[in-house]
């Protein structure tokens, strides 16, 4: 998950020397400050708030400044701008579809409606950095579509359905968390780091709400063994 207790000013002080040699490690380090200050401030309902309104989707980090800059992106970018948007709508189509059960409480459907909506705002911030004719032709990810659609499918009450949404969120957070250190180009690397924090948030959010305990949402650091693959979630 994108969530580590430890401040900006804690322990990793000590490797900052070693972290500054690497943008890609000051980037990622990065990342996991700012999961650490959502997740600090609040958790359950007030944590998604904060998500989805203190980094909008049109920002300087990553959102119009990304898209005036414009990179030319080698083929590592393009590749993995096409992966992130892709699981990033698959997610969004998956949890549409999981708000429409039944049984979820009016709060807990909306929730879900909400983190579908961050997701499609963080679609469209990386494809912003895309060709126009390759993010237009770019939709969800079908394997990993089909796989939330079925496992959401097959939840029968609203915990197990956010403890579902909540091993997906982690996966994805690891995902974006991962994909920072792979990034090529500054500006790829700084639109998939305004959107990591908000995916670790409503990971620990959804777990909270389905009643887990808290070292379960809110792990002492932040792995990204969970993270998707290309070959295992193929674009085409």
């Amino acid at each position: 998950m994108s969530m580590s207790p430890h401040s900006e000013t804690g322990p990793a002080e000590g490797s900052t020397a070693a972290a500054v040699t690497s943008r890609r490690s000051f980037v990622r380090t990065a990342a996991f400050g700012a999961a650490a200050l959502g997740t600090a401030a609040a958790t359950g309902v007030a944590l998604t708030g904060a998500a989805g309104a203190s980094e909008p989707m049109t920002s300087s980090s990553g959102g119009s400044s990304a898209a005036a800059t414009e990179p030319s992106l080698s083929v590592v970018d393009s590749t993995l701008l096409v992966f992130l948007h892709g699981v990033s709508l698959a997610a969004q189509q998956a949890l549409q579809a999981a708000s429409d059960a039944t049984y979820l409480a009016s709060a807990a459907m909306e929730r879900l409606r909400e983190f579908g909506r961050h997701h499609r705002d963080q679609a469209a911030r990386l494809g912003k950095l895309l060709p126009t004719d390759m993010a237009a032709k770019n939709a969800a990810n079908p394997t990993l579509l089909s796989q939330m659609n079925a496992k959401f499918a097959g939840c029968g009450t609203q915990n197990e359905l956010l403890n579902a949404v909540a091993g997906y969120e982690e996966s994805l957070s690891a995902t974006f968390i991962e994909a920072l250190g792979q990034a090529d180009h500054f500006t790829v690397s700084e639109a998939i780091a305004g959107c990591a924090p908000i995916i670790g948030q409503q990971a620990a959010s959804a777990g909270a709400d389905a009643g887990q305990s808290q070292s379960t949402w809110l792990p002492a650091f932040a792995p990204t063994s969970g993270a998707l693959t290309q070959s295992a979630y193929p674009i085409r």
